[in-house]
């Protein structure tokens, strides 16, 4: 079989949930199948290249339309990706974007959340648009295939959609166990701790800076707590991020508070390791790829219990209300406070990280692929 995989969500330049997902399963994909063809392709005006894949089974196809223009001409049904790429069996999407194949190709997607038609309030004006442009419906009604990354976003899909629930096929994303591990050697620690001018004691935030992840309501919490730890948030910036800034800004507890800005994937691991909790207290989340990686290198986690988050986190991570600010501030607490529960946490998030490879997502995700073969 011919499959083609849609690299455009990469185009960002940065790395986070989408481009994280896509990146680990292509690398352990294409080192897993010996038997289909792959055909790579992104699309990108500016000057840009994705990172290289060298096996034999895989080749790279880039166009260099304007995006806008491209997305027109799919919309219309004026440009086909079969024009683009050449012919293929199967079209494999990681992020749901704009297309337009012959009827008879194989459509797969997968869906992270669907937190544009959840809460569309934490969205920008533009965002919005972009999302009802995308037509949800048409393209998991068109799909084959999908791949949710939580049952919980499976639910989404059949409560919201109506999607029949025997195309969809939960599988969870993996982490990267060499570079997410206990063992971070003190040099990288160090490094980090130095080019971040990391504070001694601090719980972290990492996620991108929009109001879906509730920073705000972590400030607020931040500021009942009473403990010398500082706040360390990092991520970039995403949409509607202004009002946060002015809540940092505003707070009587800024001076504890450090932007750091975005995080790349290589330094990750060591900041999380030196933190004394990671906080995740995001509204919705169709999966969350942060409390994994913290309970990977030994870092309790601090999380909502809403949505995707207390499946993936099992009972390794302590659970609060992000909308009850003294729920977060109480959680942040108890993990600062009291040793016995953060090595309870930090021992059953060990064991719980090893349930989510990559190998395991690549080998189900291959296996529903091939499913779809005449």
């Amino acid at each position: 079989m011919r499959i083609a995989i849609d690299l455009r969500s990469l185009s960002s330049g940065s790395v986070s949930g989408v481009e994280n997902y896509t990146l680990n399963l292509l690398e352990r994909l294409l080192s897993l199948d010996n038997k289909n063809q792959y055909v790579l392709f992104y699309n990108s005006f500016k000057d840009f290249k994705v990172p290289d894949f060298h096996f034999v089974n895989s080749q790279v196809k880039a166009t260099k339309y304007p995006n806008k223009l491209l997305n027109l001409g799919l919309m219309a049904g004026a440009i086909k990706i079969e024009k683009l790429i050449g012919d293929f069996d199967c079209l494999f999407m990681p992020n749901l974007n704009q297309f337009n194949i012959q009827s008879g190709k194989k459509l797969v997607l997968t869906v992270h959340d669907l937190s544009p038609a959840v809460t569309p309030e934490f969205y920008d004006l533009k965002r919005n648009l972009w999302h009802k442009l995308l037509g949800y419906k048409r393209a998991f009604t068109r799909a084959n295939l999908i791949f949710a990354v939580s049952e919980y976003t499976k639910k989404d899909l059949v409560r919201l959609y109506g999607i029949e629930e025997k195309k969809i096929k939960v599988v969870y994303p993996g982490i990267d166990h060499k570079e997410f591990t206990p063992d971070i050697p003190a040099a990288k620690l160090r490094e980090a701790r130095n080019v971040y001018g990391l504070p001694g004691d601090y719980i972290l935030f990492l996620n991108t800076i929009e109001p879906r992840k509730n920073l705000v309501n972590l400030i607020k919490a931040f500021e009942v707590l009473d403990n010398p730890a500082e706040l360390v948030i990092a991520g970039r910036k995403g949409w509607k991020y202004r009002s946060i800034f002015r809540a940092i800004k505003q707070s009587k507890k800024r001076d504890k508070i450090r932007y750091i800005g975005y995080v790349p994937e290589s330094d990750k691991s060591a900041i999380i390791k030196l933190a004394r909790a990671l906080v995740y207290p995001s509204f919705y989340e169709g999966f969350g790829f942060q409390p994994l990686e913290a309970m990977a290198v030994g870092t309790p986690a601090v999380v909502s219990q809403v949505t995707a988050l207390p499946e993936v986190t099992g009972n390794a991570a302590l659970l609060v209300d992000p909308y009850d600010i003294n729920s977060i501030a109480k959680g942040v607490k108890s993990i600062l406070s009291d040793d016995r529960l953060r090595q309870n946490l930090i021992e059953k998030g060990l064991q719980r990280v090893k349930e989510f490879t990559w190998e395991k997502t690549a080998k189900e995700v291959l296996e529903g692929i091939e499913r779809l073969k005449d």
